[in-house]
């Protein structure tokens, strides 16, 4: 009740929904619109970030979803459009399916963002994975649904590890909380798209150039048996050359482990400190 009053202070002064007559059907109107596009952002952000989307139980998912808006309907109700709260009575329902489809894009936006922060191991482990050919057997990956070769599935934990190193989890949490000042409630201003996509980009790129020592130690080797099977016909190099393959794969990767952990920590800190810049309060 004192949210909701503290509310209906700050509508009163924005010229919102406390005009005259019957306030408390528009109090009940106003606040029922206010938590659906509040839900909504929440619940597009919970589906698209990979740490909770994926493996992580639909009941789950929307018993987070619920519990981060009522905490914000609670404790500290994001601001909105003055415009929307003054007309929150007579809004069509166009206007307010357009208005949610803001928020729901919002959300996936800021989840997808936060996206990039692994996607550069995911796409490391698949290359590595179907160079040596284990992808025969797809496992389900750590941050996600679809399925992942071993190499993936590492590659991914290692990431997560690396994220929550960083206080990954806190950052995802604070881009969260600020973007309610960047982009208010039923404003008209859209989430930025084109850093998104530059940002996937860049994420491929930084996964292949992790993949990239260890594939060219692969190739190598895949060089050296070309020679010896040209040489030695009667060597079966089938037989040992994934073995091989596999020993080269875990050798590499252990030398080069320090370095992948040091080009996923430059690239989570880069990544934290733009979205963090973008999101921010100004």
């Amino acid at each position: 009740m004192y949210c909701l009053r503290r509310y209906a202070e700050g509508s009163s002064r924005d010229g919102g929904v406390w005009r005259g007559g019957s306030s408390k059907q528009m109090i009940t109107v106003a606040w029922a619109a206010y938590g659906g596009l509040l839900l909504a952002r929440i619940a597009a952000w919970v589906v698209a970030t990979p740490l909770v989307a994926g493996r992580v139980p639909m009941s789950v998912r929307g018993g987070l979803a619920v519990t981060l808006a009522a905490f914000y309907l609670v404790g500290q109700p994001p601001p909105w459009d003055a415009r929307w709260a003054a007309a929150a009575e007579t809004i069509s329902s166009g206007l307010y399916l357009l208005a949610l489809f803001r928020e729901v894009l919002i959300g996936l936006v800021l989840g997808v963002l936060f996206g990039l922060w692994l996607l550069p191991a995911r796409v490391a482990g698949e290359f590595l994975t179907f160079q040596i050919g284990l992808n025969a057997a797809p496992l389900p990956g750590p941050t996600g649904e679809e399925g992942a070769g071993s190499v993936t599935s590492l590659m991914e934990i290692l990431a997560t590890l690396v994220f929550f190193s960083l206080d990954g989890h806190h950052i995802l949490l604070t881009v969260l909380h600020t973007s309610w000042a960047v982009l208010p409630l039923a404003g008209a201003t859209l989430p930025p798209l084109t850093p998104a996509i530059n940002g996937m980009a860049t994420a491929y790129e930084l996964g292949l150039l992790l993949a990239a020592p260890v594939a060219a130690c692969l190739l190598l080797l895949s060089v050296t048996l070309a020679v010896m099977a040209r040489t030695a016909p009667q060597l079966n190099i089938y037989s040992i050359g994934f073995t091989l393959q596999v020993m080269v794969l875990m050798l590499a990767g252990g030398l080069l482990l320090p370095e992948m952990v040091h080009s996923m920590q430059f690239h989570g800190q880069q990544l934290s400190a733009w979205l963090l810049q973008t999101f921010g309060r100004r």
